[in-house]
């Protein structure tokens, strides 16, 4: 079921739909499967965005936001996504979910531009000796207040701790990211511990207002 008026989560039969009905703008929610979960709380805004459950029993829940929703969400199978509160991306992120993995994202994390979280690789790896299977999928963990850098890629495996900021272009690969730390790089490596960042853009700054700021 194809999902462009968000009065169309009343009628879902297979799947399920729990909360306040979000705001759609230019965006869609499709229901291929069955037993899928879709739960908003209130101010949920979808700009520019796709969300599809490809198969059965997964949830997506979709915390209270000041800011819109862009993001592009695939749910696979037996999978959860949990979005918290009042992220702000800035474009269109994309999460990608298989293999019954879960991405957990904390709350007021300020997502850049093209940010991609994946689970699973999307095909398997074998070791030509043995078969064993060398690349199995594992879950995403970020915590709050997390700032993720323009075409950063978080991939399965990885746990960003609270605070901390991933540069530009980075990948984060099934590594474990401190608290209030800086990385940058790809391979991923630690620039600066004991940091911070505010929200605040400083695009607009001037010489006065450089100054009074160092």
């Amino acid at each position: 079921m194809q999902i462009t008026d968000a009065n169309q989560l009343l009628e879902l039969e297979e799947n399920e739909f729990i909360g306040e009905i979000p705001k759609l703008t230019n965006s869609q929610i499709n229901f291929n499967g069955k037993n899928n979960i879709l739960i908003c709380e209130e101010d949920v805004h979808l700009w520019n965005s796709r969300i599809d459950f490809n198969l059965d029993n997964s949830v997506l829940y979709l915390s209270s936001n000041i800011h819109d929703y862009s993001v592009n969400i695939v749910l696979h199978k037996n999978s959860v996504c949990f979005i918290g509160k009042n992220n702000f991306f800035n474009g269109r992120a994309n999460f990608v979910l298989s293999e019954a993995k879960n991405i957990i994202l904390g709350d007021e994390c300020f997502i850049s531009y093209n940010v991609v979280f994946r689970t699973s690789d999307g095909h398997c790896i074998y070791h030509a000796s043995s078969k064993d299977r060398m690349n199995y999928a594992k879950s995403i963990y970020v915590g709050d207040h997390v700032w993720l850098g323009q075409n950063a890629m978080v991939f399965k495996g990885s746990k960003i701790g609270s605070g901390a900021i991933i540069g530009a272009n980075s990948v984060v690969s099934n590594k474990t990211v401190k608290s209030n730390t800086t990385s940058a790089g790809a391979p991923l490596r630690l620039i600066h511990e004991d940091t911070f960042w505010t929200p605040h853009s400083n695009n607009g700054w001037g010489e006065e207002e450089i100054l009074k700021r160092s």
